[in-house]
């Protein structure tokens, strides 16, 4: 009882690994600008869904002064006020035995562009101020003309001040932030008070469906290659713009030639899925199945066999499946292969 214990919980673990590693492809659905007294823009990107809030995540001071030393080294007083400048600060390793990662600031000049919001709803011009961009990480951007401005910055109080415009994006009682993506406008005034100027939630695509599927594969059990036919109902369920996890049912045709016969065993299979990317653009589904076998042909299998198998999607089309075989409750286990090809 020991053993199977243990192989249970190594398959568990390694499902689980995805969920506790770090996913370097986010996507950030909301936005927050808050228009600062001293003429600048902040830009703050996050999945906000009430919990997550500002006050908690977003670290503008240290970042900011962080910048602002390593700009002090390359003696530039101040930028060109007839150019508009994208300044991006990321992280890499620019050797690979390098232990630590490299900061480094890119500075591009691109064409100056100033777009102004007309929300249809309201009689209001939402601008946002500055040539210049800082992006000082994924989630925080800050729109400047001089360098100036950013120094100032660091005599804020943003503690309060993001505490503040939590408030005031939280205060409505029906907001849908939790279900879809939105912009907000906040102006900040010189005591650090908050002013909600105006919200736009956005459509999202809606990822609360149930889908119908059909597939074939090729499985290896005991050596032998098997092919089957299966089909699948899922009940797919999101947040905002991502479709994060799935309940299936399904229903397997393997047909097996081992002994020379066209024996079909006939197997049903629950099925968790989980999405671990932040882009809706790019998934990254794992999956964990139990499957039973309710009608048994040949000799390949014996009865009351049940299997449990960790599904990877590489892409739409294909997935991958290890599985571990066994009899009875956990009795006899043996691996197995598949791979499925979703029509």
């Amino acid at each position: 009882m020991t053993n199977k214990i243990v192989i249970l919980s190594g398959l568990l673990f390694l499902f689980s690994i995805k969920a506790i590693a770090g996913n370097e492809s986010k996507f950030l659905s909301d936005t927050i600008r808050m228009q600062m007294p001293n003429g600048t823009t902040i830009e703050s990107r996050s999945n906000y869904n009430g919990k997550n809030v500002l006050a908690d995540h977003l670290d503008i001071k240290n970042l900011l002064s962080d910048f602002l030393s390593r700009w002090g080294t390359l003696n530039i007083k101040e930028l060109d006020s007839n150019k508009a400048y994208h300044i991006k600060c990321t992280k890499q390793k620019e050797y690979i035995h390098l232990k630590d990662n490299q900061n480094i600031i890119s500075i591009d000049e691109v064409a100056i562009q100033k777009r102004i919001y007309f929300p249809t709803d309201t009689a209001i011009a939402l601008v946002i101020k500055g040539n210049n961009k800082l992006e000082l990480n994924s989630k925080l951007a800050i729109y400047f003309s001089s360098i100036k401005q950013l120094e100032e910055l660091k005599e804020y109080d943003f503690s309060q001040i993001l505490k503040n415009t939590d408030t005031e994006v939280l205060k409505n009682e029906d907001w849908h932030l939790k279900s879809s993506p939105f912009v907000a406008w906040v102006k900040i005034q010189n005591d650090n008070t908050a002013e909600l100027v105006h919200q736009n939630n956005t459509l999202s695509v809606n990822n609360d469906m149930i889908i119908l599927t059909a597939g074939t594969s090729l499985e290896n059990v005991k050596g032998n290659w098997n092919g089957s036919f299966y089909t699948k109902m899922t009940i797919q369920l999101g947040n905002k713009s991502l479709a994060k996890q799935a309940f299936s049912l399904g229903y397997e045709w393997m047909y097996d030639f081992s002994s020379g016969k066209e024996n079909i065993n006939h197997w049903v299979e629950l099925g968790y899925q989980r999405n671990f990317s932040k882009n809706p653009n790019k998934g990254d589904w794992y999956g964990l199945n139990l499957g039973y076998l309710v009608k048994r042909n040949g000799d390949l299998f014996e009865k009351d066999s049940f299997r449990l198998g960790i599904e990877k999607k590489i892409n739409e089309n294909i997935s991958i499946v290890p599985q571990i075989y066994f009899n009875d409750f956990f009795k006899d286990p043996y691996p197995g292969f598949k791979i499925k090809i979703h029509l």
